[in-house]
């Protein structure tokens, strides 16, 4: 190893310790340092095949260069005599020999044949074109939930219209919240429990006489009750249980404390405000 070699390596230490203060600013993660310093001295045996005799070199100049730094310079003394830094050292050096005894000493280049990449090209390519598909995929459900969403708060717009028209002349509490509660369970009922739905389960009331939920505002009872009655029955109760209470969260936690979907009504309840202000 001449002296030109030896000088070039102790040149070639300062990009080291700058990419290690890079990625230790960035990212202090010490499984950094120590595997750094193996890729560069690969990197640079490739790039510069004349320096490759004991590259490994570069890294233990690189820790003495270091300790410099952090004593006479930044006078942080206490960084180099922290068991870790020492630990992180000897690896780092005994990983960087080891790298050169199998990977670059042995060999006359250290950059690899076409051939012997050949399979390795062809794994990047897999991935690549795994991640390719994943990304359209992923892009596509996204696209797709986006729709329908959107068709879903469309079809509960037009679904509150279509409601207020047959309805609006009983749906007239004076606090506007319990008008559109009315409507945001009258519309969450009617997708749950069709008008063919509830007409079947009527029948079935009215033959076993039994208590069940009668109307598009499903009120419970054991006698047959008509949609306008179920909604004028919701409405009175909701004027009971509100009574005296002012703040919106409040009086929805209150009036769907007995829905197990009381999510879906408060979406269904906002998407209404959101039409009432355009």
């Amino acid at each position: 190893m001449n002296l030109g070699t030896l000088l070039i390596q102790i040149l070639l230490t300062v990009p080291l310790t700058i990419i290690l203060n890079f990625f230790k600013s960035k990212e202090n993660r010490r499984i950094n340092q120590i595997l750094i310093p193996s890729v560069y001295i690969i990197v640079i045996a490739a790039l510069i095949p004349y320096v490759k005799e004991n590259i490994f070199l570069i890294v233990i100049f690189e820790l003495f260069i270091r300790n410099f730094y952090i004593t006479n310079i930044v006078n942080q003394e206490k960084e180099i005599s922290n068991t870790t830094f020492i630990i992180e050292g000897l690896i780092s050096i005994a990983l960087s020999l080891f790298t050169y005894n199998y990977f670059i000493g042995e060999v006359e280049t250290v950059i690899p044949e076409p051939e012997s990449i050949k399979p390795f090209i062809w794994f990047l390519i897999i991935i690549f074109t795994a991640s390719l598909y994943k990304t359209g995929t992923k892009g596509r459900e996204e696209i797709k939930t986006v729709k329908n969403k959107k068709r879903k708060k469309e079809q509960t717009i037009l679904k509150y219209a279509k409601l207020k028209n047959l309805y609006g002349n009983i749906v007239k509490s004076r606090k506007n919240i319990i008008n559109n509660i009315t409507y945001a369970i009258m519309v969450y009922n009617d997708n749950k429990y069709p008008k063919l739905n509830r007409k079947m389960r009527e029948y079935k009331g009215m033959i076993t006489r039994n208590e069940i939920e009668y109307g598009i505002m499903q009120v419970p009872s054991y006698t047959k009750i008509s949609d306008e009655e179920s909604i004028r029955m919701t409405i009175a109760s909701l004027e009971e249980k509100l009574k005296g209470i002012t703040k919106e969260q409040e009086a929805l936690e209150i009036a769907l404390r007995d829905y197990s979907d009381k999510s879906e009504i408060i979406n269904i309840y906002n998407e209404i405000l959101d039409f009432q202000k355009k």
